[in-house]
């Protein structure tokens, strides 16, 4: 099997393609094709509203948010479809917030998680429990008992086979949990590479309605030592920058008054 990947971009035009493609340029001896996958926006019309039904989530889940994560789901879909079609190994679906953060490595033996949220299995424990995990450096197995691993911006696949898989898993059920979630509780994904490759870059999400930063700091070190980092202000990178930022504005302003 030849070691280079196959990566797919879910984005929403071909700009961010192309500032996502120009990001991997450098790790061009060990990508074989990068495809643009188009984003899914549905539609909510009055002939339609059964729609709403094929999501499982919280009874007070807004419309919008509803279409947009069936949305999400059709676009991986797509992805794991063109995979197949294409016959590709070594494969990576990112999506268009998904950044490099770390060196892109050789590809893994398995199928793995390339960049998520580790949290206690049970998801409403999330930024309540601590989750106490010590990874190594490259693949580490998920011990489901004690956590799991959510967030699909990042997913190794490495055979077409296992795409086609997973395509006809989401296909099956009458109802679906939101892509990551459901991905997580049918446990497919037994592997999550270390440190993570891939971070969710710091935006507001079309997806879920999450602050700028929320999704940056979560999936930071898988968002391991995030809150204890916080407590001891240990903070990001990220974060003491534009931390930095707002207090030269701050004395910018006090100098004027």
């Amino acid at each position: 099997m030849p070691s280079k990947y196959n990566i797919y971009i879910i984005c929403k035009d071909e700009s961010i393609f192309d500032k996502r493609k120009k990001e991997l340029s450098k790790y061009k001896q060990q990508i074989c094709h990068i495809q643009w996958i188009p984003a899914v926006f549905l539609t909510l019309t009055q002939c339609n509203p059964g729609m709403l039904k094929k999501l499982k989530t919280r009874y007070n889940t807004k419309k919008r948010s509803i279409i947009r994560k069936l949305g999400c789901i059709s676009a991986h879909r797509s992805a794991l479809l063109a995979i197949f079609s294409n016959q590709t190994n070594n494969n990576i679906i990112l999506e268009e917030d998904a950044a490099l953060t770390n060196p892109l490595p050789k590809p893994p033996e398995l199928s793995c998680y390339m960049g998520g949220w580790i949290i206690p299995p049970q998801i409403t424990q999330a930024e309540k429990v601590a989750v106490n995990v010590n990874p190594k450096k490259g693949i580490n197995e998920i011990n489901y008992d004690n956590f799991k691993v959510i967030m699909a911006h990042a997913l190794f696949i490495k055979t077409h086979q296992e795409a086609s898989t997973i395509l006809n898993m989401t296909i099956e059920p009458e109802k679906l949990k939101p892509y990551d979630i459901f991905i997580s509780d049918e446990r497919y994904f037994n592997h999550y590479y270390y440190p993570p490759t891939f971070v969710q870059e710091a935006h507001v999400s079309d997806i879920d309605d999450k602050g700028v930063d929320v999704n940056y700091y979560r999936t930071f070190d898988y968002g391991i030592n995030y809150k204890q980092g916080v407590k001891k202000g240990n903070k990001p990178k990220r974060k003491a920058a534009r931390s930095k930022k707002r207090s030269k504005r701050t004395n910018r302003r006090t100098k004027r008054n």
